[in-house]
């Protein structure tokens, strides 16, 4: 299931892309609560009392706090809802996607494009949510993917470090976790023999460095450059896409 938010103060946009929402989730046989909303005030009150949303889809202009300012609020609570401006004001947009990892849509709202995105968010939920499985000692742990931000290696033992700020470990070589986490939805690379990173939560990409979200600088090495430079545009490309 899916839970998805429509914020906007002009209700006939809210109900023609509610409508559209709802046919989207006819076509593609997926369970969506939505909910509507006319003011960031509204949406942000939801958020706190009832929880996450998968996906925020809001006009920039609204009465009160104005979309900008509720997405920036939306972050600072969670990190993993999908924000998407809808609104008439191209110009603005690009420009606040280049700040924010946002999507959006303009208006008149095009099915076509609503279903690109809708689509989008739902293989993002996907990623968001992956899981992988291990044991150590007498224990069986069930982490998120995307909740990881390396995987480095002390010997014989794995470390597995978190956004959270929790830390796990247990055996095995990272040459065989980088085999089986290739295929994952969530990408990990090689910087370096003793380091595993998730690109997503790579802040900066350096030559001989990378910073992560939670400020730690991890080295790159030589023959891991060529990787990393690909890597990075690769996430531009994305960037710029999704733009």
């Amino acid at each position: 299931m899916l839970r998805i938010a429509v914020c906007d103060d002009i209700p006939r946009y809210t109900e023609d892309l509610a409508n559209i929402i709802g046919s989207w989730s006819d076509v593609r046989g997926i369970h969506v609560q939505l909910k509507k909303f006319v003011s960031g005030e509204d949406l942000l009150f939801d958020l706190e009392c009832a929880g996450d949303f998968a996906a925020v889809f809001m006009d920039i202009k609204l009465s009160g706090i104005d979309g900008a300012e509720t997405a920036v609020r939306i972050r600072r609570q969670s990190s993993v809802v999908s924000i998407v401006f809808v609104s008439g004001y191209e110009r603005c947009l690009k420009q606040m996607c280049r700040i924010y990892p946002f999507l959006y849509m303009e208006k008149p709202v095009s099915r076509k494009r609503a279903y690109e995105i809708l689509d989008q968010i739902m293989e993002d939920h996907k990623v968001k949510y992956e899981s992988y499985i291990f044991k150590y000692k007498h224990s069986t742990f069930n982490i998120t993917l995307g909740e990881v931000l390396y995987f480095a290696r002390e010997k014989r033992k794995i470390m597995v470090y978190l956004a959270s700020g929790r830390e796990y470990v247990f055996y095995e070589k990272l040459d065989t976790l980088e085999n089986a986490l290739a295929d994952c939805s969530n990408r990990f690379i090689r910087i370096h023999q003793s380091f595993l990173v998730n690109d997503r939560h790579v802040e900066e990409f350096h030559p001989r460095y990378v910073v992560m979200r939670n400020g730690e600088m991890l080295p790159v090495s030589r023959k891991r450059r060529a990787v990393i430079r690909q890597s990075c545009m690769d996430i531009l490309d994305a960037m710029m896409n999704r733009c």
